[in-house]
């Protein structure tokens, strides 16, 4: 079964309760997440196989119509992405740190599936508009050289949307900071 997500972030949060039910009301597909998110937009993710999603985001952009500001349809998603939604990733060693930031979440859930595919990290957390000025980010751990290559597969992807806030890799996180990220 391929596994899609669809994201649509808008600047309504009226018109998203609206087309986030319109969205579960065009087929078989499951919410990820939907919420106001900062600076009062409003953010839709939902999941399932590939055409159910695609036929849930078409309907949710004919319904957000010029409110919509930024969406992506990420058919065949990587599977690390789920977990790393729910903040659910198991990260056993903590090895070089990625943080990619980004202008919008479906920018992030882009650069996240593009960095997992491109290398062997272990994505650790999306983290979705809130509290943050309507930007998003994630994390990804793994050796230096693997999370290097998933950061430039990010910063390719991210930038040229022209949503690219900043990229950094950790080399050599101080221990401490684990504490901070999980």
């Amino acid at each position: 079964m391929d596994r899609a997500i669809a994201t649509i972030e808008l600047i309504s949060i009226a018109r998203g309760f609206t087309t986030a039910d319109v969205m579960l009301k065009s087929g078989n597909v499951s919410m990820l997440f939907a919420s106001p998110i900062c600076p009062g937009k409003y953010l839709i993710v939902v999941g399932g196989q590939v055409g159910a999603v695609e036929n849930a985001l078409k309907n949710g952009l004919e319904t957000a119509g010029e409110m919509a500001v930024d969406h992506s349809l990420l058919p065949n998603i990587h599977g690390d992405i789920f977990p790393a939604i729910a903040r659910a990733t198991p990260v056993s060693d903590f090895k070089a740190l990625g943080i990619v930031e980004t202008m919008s979440a479906p920018a992030a859930f882009e650069g996240a599936d593009a960095a997992v595919k491109a290398a062997r990290v272990d994505l650790i957390e999306i983290r979705l508009g809130r509290g943050m000025g309507a930007k998003s980010l994630f994390l990804f751990t793994g050796e230096i050289a693997e999370a290097r290559t998933a950061a430039a597969a990010a910063e390719k992807v991210i930038a040229g949307r022209g949503l690219l806030v900043d990229i950094a890799v950790l080399t050599r996180p101080h221990r401490d900071l684990k504490d901070f990220v999980f």
